[in-house]
């Protein structure tokens, strides 16, 4: 049961954990910066039936303005000059996330790093139990 549970553990906890690391590294690195909820003058013409829309606005590293819809459930309970975090790359500086980059694949990693806890406590349990 140890050698089930040792193979097991040991290639799909690394196997998860590499998967995990690619996740957050082909998400590319992201620069973090301060944003302000506004109101969209050029949106809210088209949209008047359904009010005024928000967009999130930032600065990025070259000091140009960009903007995006605000519409993240981070952004949902905002109103007009609220600040936000938001992250940009710094090749596309025009699109922006609300949500820490930090996350991607921080679940695989986590799993990984369980199975192979176990992959490896039971490897050693293996052993013990081979001379005893």
């Amino acid at each position: 049961m140890s050698e089930i549970l040792t193979f097991v553990g040991l290639i799909i906890g690394a196997l998860l954990y590499m998967v995990g690391l690619s996740v957050r590294g082909i998400s590319g690195r992201w620069t973090r910066s301060t944003a302000v909820i506004a109101a969209s003058s050029t949106a809210a013409s088209s949209t008047a039936a359904s009010g005024p829309a928000t967009v999130i606005r930032w600065f990025d590293n070259d000091g140009d303005v960009h903007e995006c819809p605000a519409d993240t459930h981070e952004t949902q309970h905002l109103v007009a000059g609220d600040d936000v975090r938001v992250w940009f790359r710094d090749r596309r500086p025009e699109k922006c996330r609300t949500h820490d980059p930090d996350l991607d694949g921080k679940g695989l990693r986590l799993i990984g790093l369980v199975l192979l806890g176990i992959g490896v406590l039971a490897g050693v349990a293996g052993i013990v139990l081979m001379f005893l």
